[in-house]
């Protein structure tokens, strides 16, 4: 957690100078708004990694619950390709705890570590056209969700009813880069029953604190 609790630190040392701040597995890209002195940069960066690697991180995070249909047009696949029952790989998939450690490839696009090796899948050498908004899917050493409707390589093995990047929310993303995400095997019938609470707006997505 040293890499959230920097980005937070640096966020607040330059605050407007800073355009974006964009965070990678083992690594952090500033962007600032005008040319600013690199001597400057480092030693500042020097002394937060200095402080973080000297004290324990009090980053808050929380874990969220994601529900998933596992009906995914590729789940049989997947169960081919790893040797296991569907029952198997549901249970592996849904049985850690994952990082969420950034997004990208598309608004909301959620890179998750933690993946059981045994569900490791290579991506599809064709991509599909078009994969449905919510899939929940591993491509290779990942699994991660499917914001929105768009082409993609990845093995599909379920879906989530929930819609978890809203451009119209505050912030448009609930999960945050640090935060933990669980998923939760749940019927066709609780499918609906989300959907249904989600358009009448009572549906609150599930999370602890950690």
């Amino acid at each position: 957690m040293e890499m959230m609790s920097m980005k937070t630190q640096i966020q607040h040392i330059w605050q407007e100078a800073l355009l974006e701040t964009t965070m990678g597995y083992h690594c952090l890209s500033l962007r600032f708004a005008s040319p600013i002195a690199l001597d400057e940069v480092l030693n500042k960066l020097e002394r937060i990694a200095e402080k973080n690697g000297s004290s324990s991180s009090n980053f808050s995070r929380k874990q969220w619950t994601i529900p998933v249909q596992y009906t995914g047009k590729d789940l049989e696949r997947v169960a081919k390709h790893t040797g296991l029952a569907q029952d198997e790989l549901i249970a592996l998939h849904q049985a850690p705890s994952y990082l969420l450690y950034f997004y990208g490839f598309m608004p909301g696009f959620m890179y998750l570590g933690g993946l059981d090796q045994q569900l490791f899948v290579p991506r599809k050498e064709q991509p599909d056209p078009m994969i449905e908004k919510g899939s929940v899917a591993i491509g290779g050493k990942q699994t991660g969700i499917y914001p929105m409707n768009s082409p993609g390589g990845w093995n599909v093995i379920g879906k989530t009813p929930v819609q978890l990047f809203d451009v119209n929310m505050d912030p448009p993303l609930k999960p945050q880069p640090g935060d933990k995400i669980k998923f939760e095997a749940i019927s066709a019938e609780n499918y609906q029953d989300i959907i249904s609470q989600m358009e009448e707006k009572n549906y609150q997505l599930p999370y602890e604190k950690i």
